[in-house]
């Protein structure tokens, strides 16, 4: 706003186009300089322009995603070389006076006991312990620092690794419950819908013409029973999870059952009338589909040869139901 007043604009505040508007006028965007307008617009500086340099964590951002890929050995094993490399790093310093480790005031020996001192000093700093036994001088002390970090690092991804594999494990438990929950529902669901297309059957016994209140619940049934083939789609579609043979034999018998008793009903409404309503032919191409995708992608290949026969009936009965 103080950018338009400082080009002469008075009563910015009131102007009923709003910026948008008035940037698209003629005289007011030949008015404004180029780059108060690119900025106006929200356009992007052009590549010959000078630009802020910004720091960029590239180097943090490599080093997290590294530690995040390793497994609970690898972050284990890494542990292990930073403790051998840094109580190296302290022997090797003890060669130099001012910058070793101390212990009980005097400096850390050279020998293997020294050896072995520095590997101890290096796992008790490694692990934040601090003892207290043995002091680093000098140029040990930034090493004892840098180490103590890493360790609190790689000790911080073991415990995020422990707790997401637990997660995992919870997840999985709950989505296996939910799934065979899913299925025993569609089973339940199958044999209400089977009942329901029986009951409707009973309805155009005996009867040239059956009764408009069957013709709406077969059209109601063609909705419930194309619901319930997406919930098997749903179910059946899932690489990583396959029910049981046992219960995927049964939801198909279920499936052929269905289809079977719903041909018929069809087949006793189309004799009394001369059509089938435009919801029920859309709700039969819609089962006939499902039918064919259930049947042919998502029932598991390893399961094909015992459960041929269902498939084939399931199949063969969508695609007469595909011709209405």
């Amino acid at each position: 706003m103080g950018l338009l007043t400082g080009l002469g604009y008075t009563n910015v505040r009131h102007y009923a186009g709003g910026l948008t508007e008035w940037m698209a006028t003629p005289d007011a965007a030949s008015a404004m300089p180029v780059p108060v307008l690119a900025r106006a617009a929200g356009a992007r500086t052009p590549p010959d322009a000078p630009r802020i340099p910004r720091l960029r964590t590239f180097t943090s951002v490599w080093f997290v995603d590294a530690l995040a890929d390793q497994t609970v050995g690898g972050l284990f094993r890494l542990w292990l070389a930073i403790v051998g490399v840094c109580g190296a790093a302290y022997w090797c310093l003890g060669w130099f006076p001012g910058h070793a480790i101390q212990t009980d005031g005097a400096p850390m020996r050279s020998d293997a006991l020294g050896v072995l001192s520095a590997l101890y000093f290096s796992a008790v700093t490694a692990t934040s312990v601090g003892y207290g036994d043995l002091v680093p001088l000098g140029a040990a002390r930034l090493l004892a620092i840098a180490e103590s970090i890493a360790g609190l690092v790689i000790f911080g991804c073991l415990i995020s690794k422990f707790v997401s594999r637990r997660q995992e494990e919870l997840i999985g438990e709950i989505h296996r419950i939910a799934f065979e929950d899913r299925l025993g529902r569609v089973r339940t669901n199958l044999h209400l819908v089977r009942t329901e297309v029986q009951a409707t059957a009973r309805l155009c016994e005996g009867q040239e013409m059956a009764p408009p209140v069957a013709v709406a619940r077969v059209e109601s049934i063609a909705m419930v029973f194309v619901g319930e083939l997406l919930a098997v789609h749903d179910l059946l579609y899932r690489p990583q999870q396959t029910p049981d043979e046992p219960v995927l034999e049964a939801i198909l018998a279920s499936l052929a059952s269905v289809f079977r008793e719903f041909h018929e009903l069809l087949c006793c409404v189309a004799d009394a009338r001369s059509g089938y309503p435009v919801a029920l032919r859309t709700n039969v191409a819609a089962m006939s589909r499902l039918a064919a995708e259930i049947s042919g992608d998502c029932v598991p290949r390893q399961y094909a040869p015992a459960l041929r026969n269902r498939m084939d009936q399931i199949q063969r009965i969508a695609g007469e139901l595909a011709q209405i």
